[in-house]
């Protein structure tokens, strides 16, 4: 819903390496196609968002710390359902 409809996304940067900050505004104006508030807290992902950076949290890279590198794969995935 948040990305009209598409499940993966490719994104080019410019550099070897970017931030996770640098990423998740890139990822605001490009990939999010409405209500990014349900995504982004701030300029980090809200609280019951999963990442994963290569099949491994992010919490053990780093979390914003983290630079992404060229053929990194980041997976976000919401642990929170609705009724």
């Amino acid at each position: 819903m948040l990305c009209g409809g598409k499940k993966f996304h490719g994104l080019e940067m410019a550099g070897d390496s970017v931030s996770m900050t640098e990423l998740l505004q890139k990822m605001k104006e490009t990939v999010i196609t409405e209500r990014s508030e349900l995504f982004l807290q701030g300029e980090s992902v809200r609280p019951g968002i999963l990442v994963l950076i290569n099949d491994v949290d992010w919490e053990l890279e780093g979390t914003m710390d983290y630079s992404v590198q060229n053929k990194d794969h980041i997976i976000f995935i919401s642990t929170l359902h609705g009724g």
